[in-house]
C-alpha cells in the first residue's frame, strides 16, 4: 500500500456548518492538503453560489460530499473520532491536543484504520456530549484574547499537521556528505587561507576552529562540499597565476 492510502483513511466531518461558504473554504483548504472525503452532518446551507466560489477547483470535492442527517451516521464506521474545540469556555473533561499532536497519531492509525475529524458549527463548536463520542480532542493554540479560529483556517492547520507528518517530501533529509569528504574540503579550505595569507602558517588552528564550527553546524551535502571547494580551486589559482581559471577548466558543481 503507498502514501495515498493514509489519506483515502481520513474524513473531514462538519457538523451543522452555518455558511455554504465555509464549506466551500473547507473543500479548497483539504484539496490544498490532500485529503479528498467531507461529510457533511445537517449543514443549514449546502451548495451555494458562496460554496462554489470559495471552494475553486475543489468544489468536486462538495458535490461528492457525504450528507449525513446525525453524527451517529458519520461516524457509525469509523475506527477513530478525533474532535476539535476551542479552549475558550470549555471545560476540560479529556486531555486536549495540539494539531502537531494528533498528526502523528493520525499517522500511526490511518494506514489501517478509517479516521474522522470533526468540527462543530461556526458560532459554538461541538458541544460535550459530541465530543465524549470522540478518542482524541484537540485545540488550536492561539492567543488567549481572541483563540476562536474561523473553521476552515482550523482545518488548514490540522490538514497541514497531518500532511507533514504523513507525507514524506520535506520530513526526508537531504543526504549528507561523509566525514571524510568534509575533512578533505576543511584541509583545502585551511591550505588556500594560509596561502592567500588570511591564516597564519604557524597559527591557523584559532581562526580555523571557529571555521570549522561555522561550516560544521550546515548540513553539507556532496554537493555543497563541491561548490566550496570550486570556490577554493578558484582562489587558488588567481593566487598562483594572478588572473582567473579558464571557463573551460573549471569544474562546475
Amino acid at each position: 500500500m503507498g502514501i495515498e492510502v493514509y489519506f483515502e483513511n481520513i474524513s473531514v466531518v462538519l457538523v451543522g456548518t452555518l455558511s455554504g461558504g465555509n464549506i466551500g473554504s473547507v473543500a479548497r483548504a483539504m484539496k490544498n492538503m490532500g485529503l479528498r472525503r467531507l461529510k457533511l452532518v445537517s449543514p443549514q446551507e449546502y451548495m451555494s453560489e458562496e460554496c462554489r466560489m470559495m471552494a475553486g477547483k475543489a468544489v468536486h470535492l462538495v458535490e461528492e460530499a457525504q450528507l449525513c442527517s446525525s453524527l451517529n451516521e458519520a461516524v457509525s464506521e469509523q475506527n477513530l473520532i478525533i474532535g476539535t474545540t476551542s479552549s475558550r469556555n470549555r471545560r476540560k473533561r479529556q486531555p486536549v491536543y495540539t494539531p502537531r499532536e494528533i498528526g502523528k497519531i493520525v499517522r500511526r492509525h490511518a494506514r489501517s484504520q478509517r479516521v474522522a475529524l470533526l468540527f462543530g458549527p461556526e458560532r459554538c463548536g461541538l458541544s460535550d456530549t459530541q465530543l465524549a463520542k470522540c478518542h482524541y480532542v484537540l485545540s488550536v493554540p492561539a492567543d488567549p484574547e481572541y483563540p476562536v479560529l474561523n473553521l476552515s483556517q482550523a482545518v488548514m492547520i490540522l490538514a497541514y499537521e497531518i500532511y507533514s507528518s504523513v507525507y514524506p517530501k520535506g520530513s526526508q533529509s537531504r543526504g549528507l556528505a561523509s566525514d571524510q569528504t568534509r575533512e578533505q574540503m576543511f584541509r583545502h579550505v585551511e591550505r588556500v587561507l594560509i596561502n592567500i595569507g588570511f591564516l597564519s602558517s604557524h597559527h591557523p588552528q584559532h581562526i580555523m576552529s571557529s571555521i570549522r564550527r561555522l561550516l560544521g553546524r550546515a548540513e553539507l551535502s556532496p554537493r555543497d562540499i563541491k561548490i566550496i571547494r570550486g570556490v577554493m580551486a578558484q582562489m587558488e589559482w588567481y593566487a598562483e597565476e594572478g588572473h582567473e581559471l579558464p571557463a573551460e577548466k573549471l569544474r562546475r558543481p
